[in-house]
């Protein structure tokens, strides 16, 4: 009996039957069960990551509110109690963001001085949840939910004001209506909707809805739901629960530190039903007809179908290393790959020019283009040894009093160009805030340091600014290491030297010496 000769093509085409029946049966059936369960563990995985995201995207936003109320209440006529111009200050804070539907001040008697929309409530006390608890509080804070005057379901976020001497006079607080548009309810409403209904909610300490889909259930109690219990401990994770509807969801949950809020960012568990029967179907329906057609075409496909994606997937991995290879190595010989190619190398470079573009915005002054205090935190000098020049305009509230905040904003810009045109490339020029300027000067010795502060001061005091008069500025000059050998130190001379030039009257440089 002569022995069956089997050839290497015969071998192939029989180990590819056994494989692509065999994949069909296990596919068939485990589909139900691996599909289920990877697409429940993607979405709880998914749901947290969004979550989680979402709660540090809230709370940097409860941030920059506190940082904004802040610096709005250093301004000095929050002292004055006088309506008038505190009005006005309420109105500028109100519409220079969209982080309140509303804002106010209110005395530490909890009587009204201004509010903005003007609701006709000026010399009335206030008694509201978040009024007291800001009274009460005398710090930043966030309230609970509360109806508010004008009706509405209302948060209230104050900072205290304080006077000259440290007396707590009242507090300034902006409100969000959780029934109308506004920041947070923009930032909570921007989950990705996809056609597996995920939606995200948004709970207070106390299990109340401040935040759904559904304007409807604002304000309902949800505490008995298990992920709310969680949140309500400060915990985070993600979990399978059974909302107080009775339905099935694939919940991921965090806490916002900044209020003790609680985020649940879910999806019905009907979501993976639905798809991992279809998968079913699919693959009945589509791999039964193909396999002959795969059969006779996949061992002379494969090489010129798989090698080229692998190639470019190598392209991928080395990119995301910084090592990519040259992208014409890549065979190119059909649509898909051209275009998956094509589409990788302009994705590579829109987002290399968003990712510089976001870089360098974060680093620069909006209004000046100077650097900001975070470009300071990323740089790292080259030398030991440099000067600083910190300095701030004379009386610029009057500038803004008298001519207006857009001319405010004008000589600003006017200031930054000058430095940058009177320091060099080596040079590095801050604005630190509000009106104060700081240069950092390489190998640059003090009395040099001195020079060229002069030079700046004296072209400011002989030079008409966009108000048609000169601007004045006194200046601190300090040097690293002749004046210390730390540069939070040397800040601290430095900012002390400029304030002794002031006390001596403006205009003037001195220079920081250690004591």
């Amino acid at each position: 009996m002569k022995p069956i000769k089997l050839s290497i093509k015969l071998l192939i085409l029989l180990l590819l039957s056994f494989a692509m029946i065999g994949t069909y049966v296990g596919s068939l059936i485990s589909s139900q069960i691996v599909s289920k369960n990877t697409l429940e563990k993607n979405y709880l995985i998914e749901n947290q990551f969004y979550a989680k995201k979402l709660a540090d995207t809230t709370n940097m936003h409860f941030r920059d509110m506190f940082s904004n109320l802040s610096v709005e209440a250093r301004d000095e006529d929050y002292k004055t109690l006088d309506s008038k111009y505190i009005y006005k200050d309420l109105y500028d804070l109100l519409h220079s963001t969209t982080y309140f539907n509303s804002t106010w001040f209110v005395d530490r008697n909890g009587i009204v001085i201004a509010s903005v929309p003007d609701i006709n409530v000026e010399g009335t006390k206030v008694n509201s949840i978040g009024a007291r608890e800001a009274l009460e509080r005398k710090r930043h804070t966030v309230s609970d939910p509360y109806v508010g005057i004008n009706g509405k379901l209302v948060i209230l976020i104050s900072v205290p004001v304080f006077n000259d001497v440290g007396t707590y006079i009242g507090f300034l607080a902006g409100t969000i209506n959780l029934h109308e548009e506004n920041s947070i309810k923009t930032i909570l409403g921007q989950h990705p909707k996809h056609q597996n209904d995920s939606y995200v909610y948004v709970v207070d300490s106390k299990g109340n809805i401040i935040f759904h889909p559904n304007i409807n259930r604002i304000n309902d109690n949800v505490k008995e739901n298990e992920v709310v219990k969680e949140l309500i401990k400060g915990n985070s994770g993600s979990r399978v629960v059974i909302n107080t509807l009775g339905e099935k969801m694939l919940a991921g949950y965090a806490t916002v530190d900044a209020n003790d809020w609680g985020i649940v960012s879910q999806t019905s568990q009907k979501a993976v039903n639905k798809p991992t029967y279809e998968l079913g179907k699919q693959i009945s329906f589509y791999t039964i007809p193909f396999m002959i057609f795969v059969f006779v075409l996949t061992i002379f496909m494969l090489t010129k179908i798989v090698d080229p994606i692998r190639d470019l997937a190598i392209y991928a991995h080395q990119v995301t290393k910084n090592k990519p290879v040259p992208t014409e190595k890549i065979p190119e010989w059909y649509f898909e790959i051209r275009e998956l190619k094509r589409t990788l190398l302009i994705a590579i470079d829109f987002y290399q020019k968003k990712l510089n573009s976001a870089e360098s915005e974060s680093k620069r002054d909006h209004l000046t283009g100077l650097y900001n205090r975070r470009a300071l935190e990323k740089m790292t000098l080259s030398t030991d040894s440099y000067s600083i020049i910190l300095f701030d305009i004379d009386r610029f509230k009057l500038i803004n009093d008298q001519y207006g905040h857009l001319k405010g904003d004008e000589v600003l810009r006017y200031i930054a160009k000058l430095i940058s045109e009177m320091t060099i490339e080596s040079d590095l020029c801050f604005r630190w805030g509000g009106e104060e300027f700081l240069i950092i000067l390489p190998e640059i010795e003090l009395e040099q340091a001195v020079v060229i502060a002069e030079r700046l001061r004296k072209t400011l005091e002989t030079t008409n600014s966009p108000t048609e008069k000169p601007v004045t500025v006194s200046m601190g000059v300090g040097h690293l290491p002749e004046s210390t050998d730390n540069f939070s130190e040397l800040l601290d001379l430095t900012d002390q030297a400029l304030y002794k030039a002031k006390q001596e009257g403006r205009n003037r440089i001195f220079a920081a010496r250690n004591k």
